[in-house]
């Protein structure tokens, strides 16, 4: 038995130290299909769960929007409600561009512009959304920040063609968006909504902008971050308000439902036992250095 584990120790030591990392690779994919299999069964388990009867009424409402319709999208939520909002509004927009949905955005507080461009940015680097075919002034815009709160909603209920004259580079749609070519009031959309993590005296943006907007026809649906959710909830269902996702639980069902994606925090998990492995292949080769410098 001594004999044995002394010609082990003496192959090894043969071996030259970049070789090593062969059986480290082996390791790691080993595992990395070990945990695929894993995180793809409790995956399919957790599609099982179904979604509530509003989240159903908001999918029914993307699903039905025309092709080739427009939709304007009021971002009333900055940093703060960044990894609530974004993901959801990001998914959003790639459903609306695979049905060539124009998209108008506008906000009602300064921080939205940044969210709006940033959720845009993540839907192109995020899939086979190319900026090829997701061009600003053709297939979106952005009408800026709208002053005013509650004032800037009655602008874009009552008075959306002042609103849209100029986007938030100073260039008039008239001339340079042909998006823009065909919408001349707020009836000319498909749909309106909201992502916010904020109320307006109170009152959320969209109660009251359906409140002012004389045209009840227009689909209109909110996203709102967690802690905004009590102020929504009392219009849901209403004349106000078509349809409601809040809170983190009914973001993620809506955002799985239109983007599935791998977790983020599964590719910290790789990244973390990539990182291990790596350890593991430093501390082992300066064993076999040592050994080897012994028996020298």
């Amino acid at each position: 038995m001594r004999n044995f584990f002394k010609n082990i120790s003496a192959a090894i030591a043969r071996i030259p130290h970049w070789g090593l990392i062969f059986p480290i690779l082996f390791l790691m994919l080993f595992h990395y299909f070990a945990i695929f299999d894993r995180n793809r069964a409790e995956d399919d388990s957790e599609l099982n769960v179904a979604p509530s009867e509003n989240e159903m009424k908001v999918f029914q409402i993307v699903d039905e929007l025309p092709q080739n319709s427009k939709v304007l999208i009021l971002v009333n939520y900055g940093p703060e409600s960044k990894y609530e909002l974004e993901s959801a509004m990001s998914a959003l927009i790639r459903v609306l561009a695979d049905k060539n949905i124009g998209i108008a955005f506008a906000t009602m507080i300064p921080n939205g512009v940044e969210s709006a461009f940033t959720a845009v940015e993540k839907s192109i680097e995020n899939g086979s959304l190319g900026r090829e075919r997701f061009v600003y002034g053709h297939e979106y815009t952005h009408l800026g920040f709208i002053v005013g709160g509650n004032v800037a909603t009655y602008l874009i209920a009552n008075n959306f063609g002042q609103v849209k004259e100029r986007d938030i580079f100073d260039s008039s749609t008239e001339i340079h968006q042909p998006l823009m070519n065909e919408i001349g009031s707020i009836s000319d959309f498909s749909a309106v909504f909201e992502f916010s993590s904020q109320t307006f005296d109170g009152v959320p943006g969209i109660v009251s902008f359906a409140v002012m907007l004389k045209d009840k026809n227009v689909k209109k649906v909110a996203f709102c971050s967690s802690d905004m959710l009590s102020a929504y909830i009392p219009f849901r269902g209403s004349l106000y308000l078509d349809g409601l996702i809040g809170g983190f639980k009914s973001i993620a069902v809506f955002t799985h439902e239109f983007q599935p994606s791998l977790n983020i925090e599964k590719q910290y998990d790789m990244l973390s036992t990539i990182l291990f492995y790596i350890i593991g292949l430093v501390v082992f080769s300066n064993l076999i250095k040592l050994v080897t410098k012994d028996k020298k």
